[in-house]
């Protein structure tokens, strides 16, 4: 039996720990060890024309990518670049202490088996049973927990759009593995359901492509990755012929305001319900005498944006609800039944968190409020 191991990371793998590694695979007869070049945080186990790729983790589980995520997508595209017509590919845990047993390592674990890939010593970590995800919205109520316990550092955003799961993914360090990492398991969630994945690149610091291995390994999970244009902020690079309906970028932005889909003025999170919203109209803005890159720039600002359910997103429109600029509803009553104020009434809100109401925000309220001929108090 051989061990194939990257000499980049020679020193990570002691006896001790390869020795670890194939009593948690059930073997134990003698095996040498060959260095190779190349790379990934992994060791190939060759027995009777078989390999099996060990995907190890970090020796302690300090951090969240750090630790194993980031090491996920790189041995992934080894293996799925091998040629051998037997061949498997698992993980192995260093550490199974309390600090592998947070929910984002967790996480990492059910997408990894929603990938397909086993953890060879899961019992150690003593936490029951890991399962895959079945589900997108199982997935991302999953990472709407974790997301309330810790705001900080979201690589990655995923939401459901009618046939599509689109994925807005960093492309820098770590955050890039794990956001290659989400799209290629909500493809295979995907899949299941009906629908296709679309992976659109976040610029981080300054990284503006995805590297081409983990290209080929979205490609091999049948992720569209878009290429016309990377989010910056409110700023979209545009290979495609200029125009300011950026859908994509909009609903990213409303991501980092809102967060995760849920109407700003009822109580209903139902994703395929939920719109990405202008206050201020995209038709008006097409009309208005603005400068083009003004234009662009209004279009996709979350300060002109509000997540809306169908109903209300609609009855926006037409103002049969709107907002005061300091967030109170006004539901117009003058051309409505009383059966209808009422129903009204019952499905809204009468305020919207002050905390989303800032200076742009106003301003863009009081264009809608003069549309639909309302007063600005």
């Amino acid at each position: 039996m051989k061990t194939f191991i990257k000499e980049k990371y020679k020193s990570d793998f002691t006896r001790d720990v390869i020795e670890c590694i194939l009593k948690s695979m059930s073997k134990h007869a003698e095996y040498s060890v060959c260095y190779e070049e190349g790379y990934g945080h992994h060791l190939v186990v060759e027995e009777n024309e078989k390999r099996t790729y060990v995907i190890l983790s970090r020796e302690v589980a300090d951090g969240r990518n750090a630790f194993l995520a980031q090491y996920i997508p790189t041995v992934l595209y080894q293996y799925i670049k091998d040629k051998s017509k037997k061949k498997n590919i698992c993980v192995y845990l260093q550490d199974v202490s309390s600090k592998a047993k947070t929910s984002f390592n967790i996480d990492t674990y059910r997408s990894i088996k929603t990938l397909g890939l086993k953890i060879v010593n899961e019992k150690e970590l003593n936490v029951g049973g890991i399962s895959p995800y079945g589900s997108f919205c199982e997935w991302k109520n999953a990472k709407m927990q974790r997301q309330s316990k810790n705001p900080a550092n979201q690589s990655s955003y995923a939401i459901d759009e009618d046939d599509e799961i689109v994925v807005y993914g960093k492309l820098f360090g770590a955050n890039g593995k794990e956001s290659v990492l989400t799209a290629c398991q909500l493809s295979k969630i995907a899949q299941k359901e009906g629908k296709s994945a679309k992976y659109i690149p976040v610029k981080e610091h300054d990284t503006t492509q995805i590297g081409c291995n983990d290209r080929d390994l979205l490609d091999y999970y049948g992720v569209r990755i878009d290429r016309d244009y990377i989010v910056v902020n409110n700023q979209v690079s545009i290979t495609a012929k200029s125009t300011c309906r950026h859908q994509d970028l909009f609903r990213y932005n409303l991501l980092q305001k809102y967060g995760y889909k849920k109407c700003c003025l009822c109580d209903c999170d139902i994703e395929s319900n939920i719109i990405a919203s202008h206050i201020h109209r995209i038709t008006d803005i097409d009309n208005s005498k603005l400068p083009e890159e003004e234009k662009r720039r209004e279009a996709v600002d979350a300060d002109n944006g509000l997540w809306l359910c169908a109903n209300h997103d609609k009855m926006f429109e037409y103002g049969i609800v709107t907002l005061k600029i300091n967030g109170e509803v006004v539901i117009n009553e003058v051309e409505l039944k009383d059966s209808q104020i009422k129903y009204v009434r019952s499905i809204t809100d009468m305020s919207v968190k002050k905390d989303i109401i800032s200076k742009a925000f106003v301003e863009y309220l009081k264009i809608h409020n003069r549309r639909v001929r309302l007063g600005n108090d």
